[in-house]
């Protein structure tokens, strides 16, 4: 009767550390980028200070205007940072500002925008 006597290990080789430290790598990379990008496309309303200029990409949005912080030489500026102020109630001179208000997630926070006459 034929015995069994043993035969390759069926035991999968191991994968060298270096293509777990690669791996790991590229992922840590992809998500990065990925962030930043996020982050850096997300809300330039936020970062926007007295004296910066705004452009409109979605004008016709009352609750997304897609505000970005353009050079005010820009033929795209519509529209100069005057005031800003925080928390939700915050309200500006509707007589002379346009007014873009952000809150729920983050700062709390109100522009004053002046119309830049060109």
């Amino acid at each position: 009767m034929p015995m069994y006597q043993g035969g390759p290990d069926t035991v999968a080789p191991r994968r060298s550390k270096k293509k777990f430290i690669f791996l790991g790598v590229a992922v840590v990379a992809v998500a990065a980028i990925a962030g930043a990008a996020v982050l850096a496309g997300k809300d330039e309303a936020a970062a926007a200070e007295v004296g910066d200029c705004m452009s409109i990409g979605n004008p016709n949005s009352s609750s997304d205007p897609d505000l970005k912080i353009v050079d005010c030489g820009d033929s795209k500026a519509k529209y100069k940072v005057a005031e800003r102020k925080s928390g939700d109630n915050a309200t500006c001179d509707r007589r002379k500002y346009a007014q873009y208000n952000q809150s729920g997630s983050g700062e709390d926070f109100t522009l004053c925008l002046e119309p830049l006459k060109k």
